[in-house]
């Protein structure tokens, strides 16, 4: 997590290792019937989302979720929570420095290259080829739109509409009129990328 932060974003993470985690009453609700899985991967979340607010002194009281599943965050913040087998996270910042932020982590693996054509142009996928690490690059690249799009203003997802550049450790993206700028941590078998736009 400390890779990716910058000044004005604020974050948590947590790897899942089965620990107790309590769930304000109204969260509780939103979650009541799901299946286990889905249960601890939101409770996860909700545990780094407070931890991320309260570096702010803003863990007040539940976070809700809006009708397209996002988090609501309190007036004045934006942020986003993403979380994988295993791993979660959360990142907060101030509306007033940032327009929107995303994060997303996944395991290096799961983005195969039957799965290429579905999320990546033709450009893409011959920058892919010639990556002496494929697999990781694929993810990378995945989970870096994953994270524009959070950040992003568009409802629906295309992943052959945004366009990213990518860097060593951090990456420029387009999609139409939205610019969003990012920061990534790619270890052998996670990645973590936050992405930003002002």
């Amino acid at each position: 997590m400390a890779k990716v932060l910058m000044p004005g974003l604020y974050g948590a993470e947590l790897f899942d290792l089965g620990q107790e985690l309590p769930l304000h009453p109204e969260e509780e609700r939103i979650v009541a019937g799901a299946a286990l899985k889905r249960r601890r991967d939101f409770t996860l979340g909700r545990a780094c989302a407070h931890a991320a607010l309260a570096e702010l002194d803003l863990d007040k009281g539940p976070i809700a979720r809006a009708g397209n599943g996002a988090p609501v965050w309190p007036a004045g913040l934006v942020g986003s929570i993403t979380h994988t087998p295993g791993y979660a996270a959360a990142l907060v910042a101030r509306a007033a420095d940032f327009a929107g932020l995303g994060v997303d982590a996944e395991l290096v693996g799961g983005v195969t290259r039957e799965l290429w054509p579905r999320l990546f142009d033709a450009g893409e996928q011959d920058l892919l080829m010639g990556h002496p690490d494929p697999a990781r690059a694929a993810t990378l690249l995945f989970s870096a739109k994953e994270a524009c799009h959070k950040a992003g203003g568009e409802p629906v997802l295309y992943f052959h509409d945004l366009q990213v550049a990518l860097g060593e450790s951090g990456f420029t993206a387009r999609r139409g009129a939205e610019a969003f700028e990012g920061r990534f941590a790619a270890g052998r078998a996670l990645v973590l990328v936050v992405a930003w736009r002002r």
